[in-house]
Formats: structure tokens, C-alpha cells, sequence
């Protein structure tokens, strides 16, 4: 059985990488928006979620966040 794992960006990260805190956590909020919009996953609707697959961030704004 293989267990694969995703990268989670925080805006924490996003904040290190060189963006400002407010872009940080708009960027945060759009990708929760579309992972539970237009991919169903309903777990993003949660305030408290402050994470978000790295996949999300690379498609959405076309900026490489995983290593």
C-alpha cells in the first residue's frame, strides 16, 4: 500500500517566501475557496483551516512553493 502525502503551505510560508501578510492570507482564502467550490472538498469551508495543499497555490497563481 503507498501512502502519498502533499505538500501544506501555510501563509506563514507564503509570508517567508516575500509576499505581504495581507496577499499571504487572500491567497489562502481564494485556494480555500476553490478547493471547496470546484473540488467539492468540503473540509476547506472551516475558518479555522489556515493550510493548503501546495498544488493549489502552484495552479491558482503559477508561482512554485514546493521544493
Amino acid at each position: 500500500m503507498k501512502v502519498c502525502f502533499e505538500a501544506m503551505v501555510s501563509s506563514k510560508e507564503l509570508i517567508e517566501i516575500g509576499f505581504k501578510p495581507y496577499q499571504a492570507k487572500q491567497m489562502i482564502r481564494e485556494c480555500k475557496e476553490y478547493l471547496s467550490e470546484i473540488e467539492g472538498i468540503s473540509f476547506y469551508y472551516n475558518r479555522q483551516v489556515n493550510v493548503v495543499p501546495a498544488r493549489v497555490i502552484e495552479k491558482l497563481f503559477n508561482i512554485q512553493v514546493s521544493e
